[in-house]
């Protein structure tokens, strides 16, 4: 139990950009609000190529990480779903946390932020083509 709540703050501050400090965090969603959006079906990488999103049409997302840590370079992989709203990208993971994402879709390109958070650091996904 430990090491999966570990895996999943690791995969939060992957995905945010950013390390884990007291006001990061933004503000967490209650219910998975929206629905999927075909708009963003299909496989992201992110401009280092060290993740790999798979956002499904259904509504189910995989995310393939590799994240470096102290003790060496550690792969992990998280399932959950997702949702969109608005200007809001929602992502629930296993253990039921819903976290809001500010997006902005440019054609192949995904930049994410975490919403209601002071950093403005962003994720950038890249679209692959043929996945």
């Amino acid at each position: 139990m430990i090491r999966k709540l570990g895996l999943l703050i690791l995969l939060v501050a992957l995905v945010t950009g950013c390390s884990p400090g007291e006001k990061d965090a933004g503000p967490a969603a209650k219910t998975l609000e929206g629905k999927p959006d075909a708009r963003f079906a299909g496989v992201w990488k992110t401009e280092n190529g060290a993740s790999t999103y798979t956002f499904a049409e259904n509504g189910d997302y995989d995310l393939k990480a590799k994240i470096t840590t102290p003790g060496g370079a550690m792969d992990t992989e998280s399932q959950g779903s997702w949702s969109v709203k608005g200007d809001t990208l929602f992502i629930k993971d296993p253990a039921g946390n819903i976290v809001p994402y500010e997006h902005d879709l440019q054609g192949d390109r995904l930049s994410l932020t975490l919403a209601g958070s002071s950093l403005q650091n962003k994720t950038v996904l890249l679209r692959q083509k043929g996945q």
